[in-house]
């Protein structure tokens, strides 16, 4: 019997004041809810209370931020929220402004009130603003401020009733100052360029087969979060058989998330100048990781090409200088007079009718015939266009459609060529004879 009486009281002693703690708990966390009745009970002054001091105990403008301490170009969080218990409507007058920062703005039209507690007492929320900073410089930051007007609607407590109050308010943040600390020493002289944050980088070159002098592009694609906004491309060594141009940068955010994420590409183009072997050395990409307080260097794979020898080029300076495409408008009434012609004798084999044994040679005529009017409708088009980038890329276009076609091995040859011609045109500084493309584009598709 005292066996059991002892475990009553050890019951009684443990588990009753374990249970009145998880009731307080779950009181508190009901707490942290404001109702509509509070607020409205918060709304009714005493008689001879003062209208200031309630809208100022109960209403206020308050600046938030991830840490007080930061790097340069370390991402900073700040957020500017209204706090308040009371009826009003409330408009911002003057955004704050982050003088001596890079700014990501982050606020959106989607934020949701929300409810915290201050010193003991609940809050609905608003977020005023919200951005992610990125220091240039040490020392100092003094955070801007939010000014907001406000409409409350207030009730005073007298004989027989409640009175209405609308009073407006003008409300600021206090003053906020964050210390940015300089970026420690680099011990081992890294190459950086400013970045903070974590990143990794990848390298692959668009053909690893290349041939002499044709052109290919690196792509540097690197990924993680924080600055991206001071990224530069890396340094790349080439070897010395690479002559390579300057990188294009392009790049994907999510500047809604802290730090910014995403990725920025780099895409450099560059061409093979002699036949063998050619290596890219590791890519180095060196950034200050803030969470450990050091440099870091990440480093891509190094990247070998084969480069074939280059398919012989005929010189087009021995060829008639280039005037005008116009001089080939005469071309124009041939091709479609051959189009003509084409549609003609289609035409009246299909109203003599074809025998079964014929159909698969009808078919295969018939897709002839429209690849051939095809060819003769880009050639026209070519011959009009004075724009020098655009007529290369489409002339390259259609000398590689052509190779599609059953073509001799010379012709083949020949439209290799005309596709190094354009290539050279395009991203070098060489210019290409118009006249030799279109005239031997022409010959080509004639002798179809």
């Amino acid at each position: 019997m005292a066996k059991y009486f002892y475990i009553f009281i050890c019951w009684m002693t443990f588990v009753i004041p374990l249970k009145s703690i998880a009731q307080q708990t779950t009181g508190t966390t009901e707490r942290s809810k404001i109702s509509d009745a509070e607020i409205e009970r918060a709304s009714i002054l005493l008689p001879s209370e003062d209208i200031n001091n309630r809208i100022k105990q109960n209403m206020f403008v308050k600046v938030e931020t991830n840490k007080k301490t930061c790097y340069v170009g370390e991402p900073l969080l700040v957020t500017y929220k209204l706090f308040t218990r009371l009826q009003s409507h409330s408009k911002v007058v003057d955004a704050p402004t982050f003088t001596g920062c890079s700014v990501v703005e982050m606020t959106t039209n989607d934020q949701k009130e929300e409810d915290e507690v201050v010193n003991g007492k609940v809050y609905k929320t608003y977020v005023i603003r919200k951005v992610q900073l990125f220091p240039l410089q040490e020392g100092p930051l003094q955070l801007g401020k939010a000014t907001l007007e406000n409409d409350v609607e207030l009730y005073r407590m007298e004989t027989g009733g409640y009175k209405n109050i609308s009073q407006k308010v003008e409300l600021k943040n206090d003053s906020v100052t964050l210390q940015v600390i300089p970026l420690p020493s680099d011990s081992e002289k890294h190459v950086f360029t400013g970045v903070v944050g974590k990143f990794f980088i990848l390298a692959k070159v668009t053909k690893t087969i290349d041939t002499a002098n044709d052109n290919n592009s690196l792509e540097l694609k690197i990924t993680g979060s924080g600055n991206f906004m001071n990224m530069a491309c890396p340094t790349i060594i080439w070897p010395a058989n690479i002559q390579g141009y300057e990188p294009q940068a392009s790049e994907m955010l999510d500047k809604l998330s802290f730090p910014v994420l995403g990725e920025k590409k780099f895409v450099i183009p560059f061409t093979c100048k002699k036949v063998g072997d050619a290596v890219i050395p590791p890519i180095t990409f060196t950034y200050f990781d803030a969470d450990v307080k050091n440099f870091v260097s990440v480093q891509s794979d190094s990247i070998h090409i084969t480069v074939k020898p280059e398919i012989p080029l005929i010189d087009s300076t021995k060829l008639s200088p280039e005037i005008t495409n116009i001089k080939y408008l005469w071309i124009i009434p041939i091709i479609a007079s051959i189009v003509g012609l084409v549609f003609s004798y289609y035409s009246l084999r299909k109203r003599k009718g074809t025998t079964k044994s014929s159909v698969s040679v009808s078919n295969e005529n018939s897709y002839n015939k429209e690849n051939l009017i095809n060819y003769n409708e880009k050639l026209a088009a070519l011959i009009l266009i004075d724009d020098n980038k655009v007529f290369y890329s489409e002339a390259k276009l259609l000398a590689t459609d052509l190779m599609e076609s059953s073509l001799s091995e010379s012709n083949v040859q020949t439209l290799n060529s005309i596709v190094s011609l354009c290539n050279e045109a395009l991203y070098a500084p060489v210019s290409a004879n118009k006249d030799y493309i279109i005239t031997t584009l022409q010959n080509i598709i004639t002798h179809l």
